[in-house]
Protein backbone atom coordinates (compact mmCIF):
# COMPACT_ATOMS: atom_id res chain seq x y z
CA UNK A 1 0.00 0.00 0.00
CA UNK A 2 3.35 2.32 0.68
CA UNK A 3 4.30 1.77 -2.42
CA UNK A 4 1.13 2.52 -4.48
CA UNK A 5 1.23 5.83 -2.43
CA UNK A 6 4.39 6.49 -3.48
CA UNK A 7 3.83 6.13 -7.16
CA UNK A 8 0.35 8.15 -6.81
CA UNK A 9 2.87 11.08 -4.89
CA UNK A 10 5.67 10.83 -7.44
CA UNK A 11 2.49 10.96 -10.25
CA UNK A 12 1.16 14.10 -8.63
CA UNK A 13 4.65 15.77 -8.57
CA UNK A 14 5.25 14.99 -12.24
CA UNK A 15 1.91 16.28 -13.37
CA UNK A 16 2.56 19.41 -11.20
CA UNK A 17 5.98 20.22 -12.16
CA UNK A 18 5.02 21.52 -15.55
CA UNK A 19 2.99 24.26 -13.69
CA UNK A 20 3.95 28.11 -13.97
CA UNK A 21 6.21 29.38 -11.48
CA UNK A 22 5.30 32.37 -8.69
CA UNK A 23 7.46 34.86 -10.60
CA UNK A 24 5.35 33.51 -13.50
CA UNK A 25 1.94 33.42 -12.27
CA UNK A 26 2.94 37.44 -11.24
CA UNK A 27 3.70 37.90 -14.52
CA UNK A 28 0.50 36.44 -16.14
CA UNK A 29 -1.38 38.73 -13.42
CA UNK A 30 0.20 41.87 -14.48
CA UNK A 31 -0.85 41.07 -18.47
CA UNK A 32 -4.76 40.68 -16.76
CA UNK A 33 -4.02 43.82 -14.79
CA UNK A 34 -2.79 45.32 -18.30
CA UNK A 35 -5.65 44.27 -20.26
CA UNK A 36 -8.13 45.61 -17.46
CA UNK A 37 -6.16 48.94 -17.92
CA UNK A 38 -6.21 48.85 -13.23
CA UNK A 39 -3.75 51.31 -12.49
CA UNK A 40 -3.84 50.35 -9.14
CA UNK A 41 -3.37 46.97 -9.33
CA UNK A 42 -0.53 47.58 -11.64
CA UNK A 43 1.16 49.95 -8.68
CA UNK A 44 0.77 46.81 -6.76
CA UNK A 45 2.06 44.31 -9.10
CA UNK A 46 5.70 46.52 -9.42
CA UNK A 47 8.04 46.86 -6.95
CA UNK A 48 9.03 50.78 -6.67
CA UNK A 49 10.68 52.30 -7.95
CA UNK A 50 10.02 49.82 -11.24
CA UNK A 51 13.08 50.63 -14.07
CA UNK A 52 12.19 50.35 -17.75
CA UNK A 53 14.63 49.74 -20.46
CA UNK A 54 12.95 49.76 -23.57
CA UNK A 55 15.16 50.01 -27.03
CA UNK A 56 17.95 51.27 -24.28
CA UNK A 57 16.64 54.30 -22.80
CA UNK A 58 15.93 53.77 -19.13
CA UNK A 59 13.35 55.28 -17.65
CA UNK A 60 12.61 55.07 -13.83
CA UNK A 61 9.08 55.46 -12.18
CA UNK A 62 7.50 55.30 -8.22
CA UNK A 63 3.98 54.24 -9.90
CA UNK A 64 3.47 52.37 -13.23
CA UNK A 65 0.40 54.17 -13.87
CA UNK A 66 3.07 57.11 -14.86
CA UNK A 67 4.41 55.55 -17.26
CA UNK A 68 1.71 54.20 -19.36
CA UNK A 69 -1.39 56.06 -20.93
CA UNK A 70 -4.28 53.60 -22.09
CA UNK A 71 -5.83 56.17 -24.15
CA UNK A 72 -2.92 56.39 -26.12
CA UNK A 73 -2.63 52.92 -26.76
CA UNK A 74 -6.15 52.97 -27.84
CA UNK A 75 -5.60 55.00 -30.03
CA UNK A 76 -2.86 53.48 -31.85
CA UNK A 77 -5.05 50.81 -32.23
CA UNK A 78 -4.47 48.08 -29.02
CA UNK A 79 -7.25 46.36 -27.64
CA UNK A 80 -5.62 43.85 -25.28
CA UNK A 81 -2.57 42.41 -25.13
CA UNK A 82 -1.76 38.27 -24.84
CA UNK A 83 1.08 36.71 -23.70
CA UNK A 84 2.96 33.97 -26.08
CA UNK A 85 5.58 32.57 -24.16
CA UNK A 86 5.96 32.71 -20.56
CA UNK A 87 9.94 31.24 -19.82
CA UNK A 88 10.82 31.18 -16.07
CA UNK A 89 14.78 31.67 -17.05
CA UNK A 90 16.21 32.41 -13.49
CA UNK A 91 14.75 31.88 -9.86
CA UNK A 92 16.08 31.64 -6.71
CA UNK A 93 14.83 32.45 -3.02
CA UNK A 94 14.12 36.15 -3.74
CA UNK A 95 15.13 37.14 -7.17
CA UNK A 96 13.96 35.63 -10.61
CA UNK A 97 13.99 36.73 -14.53
CA UNK A 98 11.07 35.73 -16.82
CA UNK A 99 11.35 36.00 -20.72
CA UNK A 100 8.35 36.69 -22.69
CA UNK A 101 6.89 36.70 -25.86
CA UNK A 102 3.41 39.08 -25.94
CA UNK A 103 1.37 40.53 -28.93
CA UNK A 104 -0.79 43.31 -29.10
CA UNK A 105 -3.97 43.02 -30.38
CA UNK A 106 -6.57 45.46 -31.91
CA UNK A 107 -10.61 45.25 -31.85
CA UNK A 108 -10.50 43.08 -34.35
CA UNK A 109 -7.95 40.47 -33.06
CA UNK A 110 -5.71 41.15 -35.27
CA UNK A 111 -2.15 41.28 -33.98
CA UNK A 112 -0.37 45.02 -33.98
CA UNK A 113 2.71 44.28 -33.01
CA UNK A 114 4.84 40.96 -31.66
CA UNK A 115 8.25 41.38 -29.10
CA UNK A 116 9.75 40.03 -26.23
CA UNK A 117 10.46 41.68 -22.58
CA UNK A 118 12.60 39.86 -19.88
CA UNK A 119 10.84 40.60 -16.60
CA UNK A 120 13.27 40.93 -13.52
CA UNK A 121 11.57 39.98 -9.86
CA UNK A 122 11.77 40.69 -6.76
CA UNK A 123 10.07 38.81 -3.39
CA UNK A 124 8.70 41.14 -1.21
CA UNK A 125 7.04 39.51 2.15
CA UNK A 126 6.45 36.47 0.17
CA UNK A 127 4.87 38.49 -3.26
CA UNK A 128 6.80 38.52 -6.68
CA UNK A 129 6.88 42.07 -7.83
CA UNK A 130 7.98 42.55 -11.28
CA UNK A 131 11.14 45.15 -10.59
CA UNK A 132 12.44 45.60 -14.29
CA UNK A 133 11.83 45.00 -17.59
CA UNK A 134 13.92 45.00 -20.55
CA UNK A 135 13.16 44.87 -24.29
CA UNK A 136 15.47 45.67 -27.26
CA UNK A 137 12.66 47.39 -29.78
CA UNK A 138 10.76 50.82 -29.55
CA UNK A 139 7.89 49.27 -27.72
CA UNK A 140 4.95 52.80 -26.76
CA UNK A 141 3.46 52.93 -23.75
CA UNK A 142 0.99 55.23 -25.08
CA UNK A 143 2.92 58.28 -24.42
Amino acid sequence: MRFLGLIVFLFCFNVNAGELSAPQIAVEKYFEYFNNKDKNALDAALDKPFIFNIAGKVTRWDNYHEAVDFDGLEKSGWSYSRILKNELIYADDITAMVDVTFSRFNISNEPILKSEVVYFLVQRNGVWKIKSGFINENVSLGK
